[in-house]
């Protein structure tokens, strides 16, 4: 089982979940899942950065959907995305998706979700709208908070990690380093 790492900014009092990643490494590549604010909507996106932790230069490949299995795009710093198939092996991939479904269960909520009620209540109750996609108002306790954005990392969690790939994804939001 991998040790999965997870990255959250939050603005309660503006777009709501700016960010939320999961990730873990595997040899010397990082695989994981990330949601976010992407243009006054949502995007989803599974990647892989090949080669992250090796003395070479890291690929960035992203899901083209919210699909680990589908179709997947290699992302150039400089130049057109390219269409490309799943670098991920498929023994990564289970473990993967399994983490993600995990992730989601453990912190976030949808608000088209039935079952999902209570927590909506309960962030109106602390005077925080309930967006489309939201944190488990349990879960914020976690948070280091703060006029704007409120943040968490998960610990001995490699910050580097998520300054690298904030910088690259097409989410509205950067990571700080």
């Amino acid at each position: 089982m991998s040790q999965a790492h997870t990255h959250f900014a939050y603005a309660p009092r503006g777009v709501g979940v700016l960010y939320a990643v999961m990730w873990f490494a595997e040899g010397d590549h990082v695989y994981g899942w990330f949601i976010g604010a992407r243009n006054g909507g949502h995007l989803a996106s599974y990647f892989m950065l090949q080669d992250y932790y090796a003395a070479r230069d890291t690929a960035f490949f992203r899901s083209a959907q919210d699909d680990v299995s589908g179709d997947w795009i290699l992302v150039h710093e400089h130049g057109a995305p390219v269409s490309h198939s799943s670098p991920v092996p498929e023994t990564v991939r289970h473990e993967l998706s399994r983490l993600q479904d995990r992730f989601v269960r453990h912190w976030l909520f949808f608000d088209d979700d039935a079952q999902s009620r209570a927590e909506a209540e309960a962030l109106r109750a602390r005077e925080l709208p309930v967006r489309h996609i939201n944190m488990r108002p349990d879960r914020l306790e976690k948070f280091r908070t703060a006029a704007a954005v409120w943040h968490y990392d998960s610990p001995e969690a490699d910050r580097n990690v998520l300054a690298w790939l904030s910088k690259r994804w097409p989410l509205d939001y950067e990571a700080a380093a």
